[in-house]
């Protein structure tokens, strides 16, 4: 059996979004750019609840200034 390193998503920084979650609707702390092609976004509740998933799909992710992500933690 052969090991796979898994590279964490890049993450950027960004002063502010303008979209709104794809969850929920309310406005968006974090944006996704998915390995296999396009993008969610999703307000501060719900990127921290799907974080772990997140890290999983993501090719990059842009945070809002100020929001504290769980996914940038995670070990």
């Amino acid at each position: 059996m052969s090991q796979v390193l898994m590279s964490r998503p890049a993450t950027h920084v960004a002063s502010e979004l303008t979209e709104s979650c794809d969850r929920c609707g309310f406005p968006a702390k974090l944006t996704v750019a998915l390995a296999v092609g396009g993008a969610l976004a999703f307000c501060g509740h719900h990127g921290n609840r799907y974080s772990a998933m997140i890290l999983d799909v993501a090719d990059s992710v842009v945070i809002e200034t100020g929001f504290v992500w769980r996914g940038t933690t995670a070990a």
